[in-house]
């Protein structure tokens, strides 16, 4: 479960605060986008108006520099006598000599009834004298003693121009006739058309007279009245052209769509006819800046979240190792401390069999060297006893005393001298006491014992009860076999000392050694064992600095190594 949730929990929190930040981000683009988007626009409008100042002067200062020209020729003699004159040459040559040089495309004389009667352009195939002109606008507010302006296609030339006229009168105020000047304005459209821009000019019935793109011209931005088109008609102002409907629309003062593109829009009134400038700006280019601007914020503010994450990560997997080293750290910890409270619960039992050894031997001590004593005296004496009952008696005697030696080792343990012993030695008297009953069981002896003597330093009453024990243990598990055999080895090896007991027995029985070694513990029937045998053998080997391991063999049974330090080692 622990470990379950060390991965679990981290990386959970991981992703929630991965989604957050992703989330955090988002919010933070799209709010800056559209706070870009709001800024870049009114910067947008901003550039819009200031171009639209720009084109409304070139209109004004175009249509303002001959204002006031027809007003100063209608007072000149020459003009005043050839309204009333049958002849006009020397006017008509005086008249073109103007137009050159003030740079007009033409100026003519009209009488009252609006016939030309004298022009700049008199010798061009397309001349103005000897048309009538009565209907326009211009002509007849010259007439009424107003000036005259007005914008429309030319009804000879079928070019657009402005028009500017003049009562001419008598020294007494009489009106003879009018002076017309017709101003070219397609240098004007022409330089607008090659700005690139999109910039027009409506007349006051909502009609494009200019713009930089020809295919707008002559459009109505809203549909004509009948009265409207009545006049327009009349004045012949745009000669034979539809007037169609211009495809725009105005969502707000400042945005407009022509078609389906959507532009920044400004407009403004012009200085004369009614006239209004409009400006359009390509909306795109707020939204391409804005957009490159939230993508450069945005690549910037991915990359400090991603080294703010990074560092993050390194911060959350250096104190997870460090959990982890202190998790370890913990659990070795307690390994330890079970361990050493089974080892303290070990002494503990071997302190209180200790206590109890002691008493018990000594209780039973004197009881049996009598009994001894007396069966003794009663051999010597050759009282009538038989010999079975003899050698029954001794045989539970000596198991006696075999018991109470095995609790004496629990009673001062460690008390005997150490000395240099050779396995040997230790080999040899063990299997004096032990011959006859490995014959007895009838188990073969393997014996693989190294020629040079394996000296180490320890007690050897002490290590043959290593050797006893280890024999005894392993005669017990070939009681039930066949063909039993039982190995010893003495060998050296990496400084230290081998003896190892192998039998082809029972084996374990799915038993540990560590088990094996609690004192008590024993699989024997009652009374041929107290269960003290590997217990009595593993601390016997503690004490000489070895350790006892032991393990299955490949014959089934058991094999039993003791090592420890060779006395050359220790020296």
């Amino acid at each position: 479960m622990s470990a379950e949730l060390d991965t679990t929990i981290p990386e959970t929190a991981r992703r929630s605060v991965v989604v957050v930040l992703i989330a955090i981000a988002v919010v933070a683009v799209s709010s800056l986008f559209f706070v870009s988007l709001s800024y870049f626009k009114s910067v947008e409008i901003e550039e819009a108006e200031s171009r639209l100042s720009l084109y409304a002067r070139s209109l004004n200062e175009t249509i303002e520099r001959f204002q006031h020209l027809p007003s100063v020729l209608s007072r000149y003699p020459i003009v005043i006598a050839g309204a009333a004159a049958t002849s006009n040459r020397r006017l008509n040559e005086q008249l073109a000599s103007f137009s050159e040089e003030a740079g007009l495309e033409a100026i003519y004389l009209m009488d009252r009834t609006g016939l030309v009667l004298a022009a700049s352009n008199f010798n061009a195939p397309q001349t103005f004298v000897g048309q009538n002109y009565g209907f326009r606008p211009y002509f007849k507010n010259a007439l009424e003693g107003e000036r005259g302006q007005f914008f429309g296609i030319g009804a000879t030339t079928g070019r657009p121009g402005y028009f500017v006229s003049e009562a001419v009168r008598t020294p007494l105020g009489e009106v003879t006739g009018v002076i017309a000047i017709k101003l070219d304005m397609s240098e004007l459209q022409k330089a607008w058309e090659e700005g690139g821009e999109r910039v027009f000019v409506s007349n006051r019935d909502g009609v494009i007279v200019l713009s930089s793109n020809p295919e707008w011209l002559y459009q109505t931005l809203s549909e004509l009245s009948a009265n409207q088109q009545a006049a327009i008609a009349a004045g012949k102002q745009f000669g034979n052209e539809p007037l169609l409907a211009f495809d725009w629309e105005q969502a707000s003062p400042t945005t407009v769509s022509v078609g389906d593109q959507e532009f920044i829009y400004a407009s403004t009134r012009a200085k004369r006819l009614g006239w209004n400038v409009h400006y359009l700006l390509d909306n795109r280019r707020g939204y391409e800046r804005a957009a490159l601007t939230t993508i450069i914020f945005g690549g910037v503010l991915s990359v400090l979240l991603a080294f703010a994450t990074f560092q993050r990560s390194v911060r959350i997997k250096a104190a997870l190792r460090a959990s982890q080293a202190d998790r370890a750290q913990l659990l070795a910890a307690n390994a330890e401390i079970n361990l050493a409270q089974k080892e303290l619960a070990r002494r503990s039992k071997l302190a209180a069999l200790g206590q109890l050894s002691a008493s018990v031997t000594h209780e039973l001590g004197q009881p049996i060297s009598a009994m001894r004593n007396y069966l003794t005296a009663a051999e010597l004496d050759g009282d009538r006893m038989s010999g079975k009952t003899l050698d029954k008696l001794s045989a539970v005697v000596s198991r006696m005393e075999n018991i109470t030696r095995q609790l004496r080792f629990f009673t001062k343990p460690g008390d005997e001298a150490l000395e240099i012993v050779s396995l040997q030695d230790v080999l040899a008297g063990v299997m004096t006491l032990m011959e006859h009953d490995v014959e007895e069981a009838q188990v073969h002896l393997e014996q693989d014992i190294a020629a040079r003597p394996v000296r180490v330093f320890g007690n050897r009453l002490r290590l043959e009860q290593v050797l006893v024990n280890l024999m005894r243990n392993a005669l017990a598990a070939l009681e039930t076999i066949e063909a039993p055999v039982l190995s010893v080895s003495i060998r050296e090896d990496a400084g230290r000392a081998i003896l190892r007991i192998s039998d082809n027995g029972i084996g374990f029985g799915g038993r540990e050694l560590q088990q094996m070694q609690e004192p008590f513990h024993t699989t024997r029937a009652s009374g041929d064992g107290m269960g003290l045998g590997l217990s009595i053998t593993a601390e016997i080997v503690k004490e000489h600095s070895g350790f006892l391991t032991a393990h299955q063999n490949e014959k089934g049974g058991a094999d039993f190594e003791v090592s420890i330090p060779l006395a050359e080692e220790i020296a």
